[in-house]
């Protein structure tokens, strides 16, 4: 089944200082980097297979882009209003992504212990969900997470209904559709919004890390 890949960057990054957060690097790779380098393995050959959105640092950030091996190099979209919530952001990927995908894994930017192992149980879970779903949203004790996997009668719905609903309000009509796959991995709930979750991160991991330009 043919599988698409949205990435959300789209964001200011305020609370870490007003920094692109998939560039801070880790271990001497960014964010994103490590990010792409997983879901390479699981994505297709056609660069419209995985979408890169962006607002907020979008120069910078494509700069970066453009320094990756082929093989790993998203197709990259701006969001014009990244200042509007998620759903804009999602809109633009899922507009991106190839008509012909089947399902979409959505991802967040900022996730640095997401592997590929990770994608592919979710994957997974997706493909042995029951009669009827349509959604599935990672739940680690209680807390939704990512990557959010929906099949593409979602996707048609979120970009070419008139209304166009966002991902949150599809799921609030049709909580039928919608399955919370509870699971205990922490990978799926950690991200990266302040500089005490890098610092956390730092002092569990004893990864090291820095800033692009930065010692």
């Amino acid at each position: 089944m043919k599988t698409g890949f949205v990435i959300l960057a789209a964001g200011a990054g305020r609370r870490m200082g007003g920094v692109a957060k998939c560039l801070l690097e880790l271990e001497g790779r960014s964010l994103l980097e490590r990010l792409l380098t997983h879901l390479q393995p699981l994505r297709g050959k056609a660069r419209h297979d995985l979408v890169l959105v962006l607002g907020h640092h979008a120069h910078d950030v494509q700069a970066h882009v453009t320094r990756l091996p082929d093989a790993l190099a998203p197709l990259c979209v701006i969001n014009p209003r990244p200042e509007d919530d998620t759903a804009s952001s999602l809109r633009a990927g899922l507009r991106a992504l190839a008509h012909d995908v089947k399902q979409v894994v959505v991802l967040l930017a900022d996730q640095p212990l997401i592997d590929g192992a990770d994608v592919q149980a979710a994957l997974d879970a997706f493909s042995a969900r029951g009669p009827g779903i349509r959604v599935q949203v990672p739940m680690v004790h209680g807390q939704p997470g990512h990557p959010v996997i929906f099949d593409a009668s979602v996707r048609d719905a979120l970009i070419a209904t008139p209304m166009q609903p966002s991902l949150r309000q599809w799921r609030a009509a049709h909580p039928e559709a919608v399955r919370l796959w509870a699971v205990d991995n922490p990978h799926y709930t950690r991200d990266l919004d302040t500089t005490a979750d890098l610092e956390a991160l730092v002092r569990e991991t004893r990864w090291s890390w820095r800033w692009p330009g930065t010692g």
